[in-house]
């Protein structure tokens, strides 16, 4: 790392344990598939694909037909399913790879109907069920048009039936998730008297894999947990409640980010700092200039607003974030030298900034904080 000027850790021992603290949870017959969408969540979606294979994992779950082609590139045994809208015309490369689809538009089963006739070959789909977060998703009067289609076609499989929870993760009060899971119940047993008995029901995303095995069924969807994220605070204050007296280990972080002082200056009682001279410092101080902007992923909320972590002290965030550049007050810090480590995101001495403190900070989530993160900043395993 010493020829890298910033750059992403990613804990091995950390997605491994996040992982294993899943299946702990899990009978022995569900399916667990990991979401790895927006690369995956910030963190780079080789490095965490290639991980989660090398604990045996071969099930994922990502956005779009293009972020399917790239995982598919890592491996070509693993089966991966594709939750988002896909263009008409980018239908056949679906069949061609062997993607299992989300299916909730009338008009995409009917292309996909024709086409699995003129190519000869099958594809999986999985009916996305609206009950009640009212995003994409079949709603209950218009099911048994799309059975109908189904069942007329071998090369149409219905290899699965899910919903997605609208009030699971920012409450405490879950009384809308049980109806939606109620509901969802109730459509899978339609299902079943249609004719269909080999379809996968799933309805669980991190929180309610955490908080409700009732939620789990035959497969569940594990998205910002895999990464050591909290789904938010009230899921972690929920977990807490329902495992107070257990001594359990929770969730660990996997992701570290990091970079170099680029150059450290003395600047003299009443100067400004920055764009807009929106910091004048009230001593003589010493500031570090950091090779990092909005344009990397540091939010430009974050202007005069929080700290980062060196040698183990706090350095706080003076003036405004730059496109490639932000200033910290290092005055107090003693014996830095340029090129000298920044932790941004992680741990420095016995002092941590996680996501959700640069969430906390601007008014956000953690998972925009992650996937904002620009992509092409080196991720390395550690």
């Amino acid at each position: 790392m010493q020829k890298l000027q910033t750059w992403i850790e990613l804990s091995r021992e950390a997605y491994k344990n996040n992982i294993l603290f899943t299946k702990k949870r899990l009978k022995p017959n569900v399916e667990l598939k990991l979401v790895v969408k927006a690369n995956a969540y910030g963190h780079g979606v080789e490095q965490i694909v290639k991980m989660a294979m090398d604990l045996g994992e071969k099930s994922f779950a990502v956005h779009s037909i293009d972020e399917a082609i790239e995982v598919k590139q890592y491996s070509s045994s693993i089966n991966i399913l594709i939750m988002g809208p896909v263009l008409k015309n980018r239908l056949p490369e679906i069949i061609e790879n062997g993607f299992q689809t989300a299916v909730f538009n009338y008009g995409t089963l009917k292309v996909l109907n024709e086409l699995t006739k003129e190519m000869q070959k099958p594809v999986k789909i999985h009916l996305k069920i609206e009950t009640g977060t009212n995003r994409l998703g079949i709603l209950k009067k218009d099911l048994l048009q799309f059975f109908s289609t189904i069942s007329s076609n071998p090369y149409l499989v219905l290899d699965g039936i899910y919903t997605h929870f609208a009030n699971i993760e920012d409450t405490t009060d879950h009384s809308f998730a049980y109806k939606q899971l109620e509901f969802f119940n109730n459509i899978c047993q339609q299902t079943l008297k249609a004719g269909f008995n080999l379809f996968k029901s799933h309805s669980a995303c991190s929180a309610a894999i955490l908080l409700f095995p009732e939620t789990h069924l035959d497969l569940v969807r594990l998205g910002i947990s895999q990464y050591g994220l909290w789904s938010s605070k009230e899921t972690f204050l929920s977990y807490k409640i329902q495992h107070a007296n257990n001594g359990e280990d929770v969730l660990q972080p996997v992701l570290s980010w990091k970079t170099r002082i680029g150059q450290l200056k003395k600047i003299t009682h009443g100067d400004c700092i920055g764009y807009g001279c929106t910091y004048k410092v009230t001593r003589d101080s010493l500031i570090a200039v950091l090779p990092v902007g909005y344009s990397e992923g540091v939010d430009r909320k974050l202007s005069n607003n929080g700290y980062f972590l060196i040698n183990g002290s706090r350095a706080p965030i003076r003036g405004r974030i730059c496109m490639n550049l932000t200033m910290v007050d290092v005055t107090d810090i003693p014996d830095l030298q340029e090129e000298d480590e920044v932790v941004l995101i992680g741990r420095s001495g016995d002092d941590i900034i996680a996501i959700e403190d640069w969430a906390g900070w601007i008014g956000t989530i953690n998972y925009e904080m992650a996937i904002k993160i620009n992509p092409g900043i080196p991720r390395v395993i550690v």
